[in-house]
């Protein structure tokens, strides 16, 4: 008889485990991407180095300043973040 209710009380301490879900990409600044249509900006660069692949923007002397947190990679000449979004494609 006890079996049961122990079983049950270890199932509901457990459901509160599971870590939150990511949310879907919508495009934006920063966010993981495969080519340039999964973002606003139709700009998907490849950080390679750094083993991240996100939106980005054109950055250069020109043009607009990154947005905080993030720096200008003069050598591809796109706004480079310390790390990409956490979303889903």
């Amino acid at each position: 008889m006890r079996l049961p209710i122990i079983a049950v009380l270890l199932i509901a301490a457990c459901a509160g485990d599971s870590p939150p879900a990511t949310g879907r990409c919508t495009g934006q600044l920063f966010q993981p991407c495969a080519e340039e249509h999964d973002c606003s900006s139709m700009v998907c660069q490849n950080f390679a180095v750094d083993e991240f692949q996100v939106c980005s923007q054109l950055c250069g002397t020109d043009l607009p300043t990154c947005p905080d947190g993030s720096t200008c990679d003069d050598v591809v000449g796109t706004c480079k973040p310390a790390a990409p979004d956490d979303c889903t494609l």
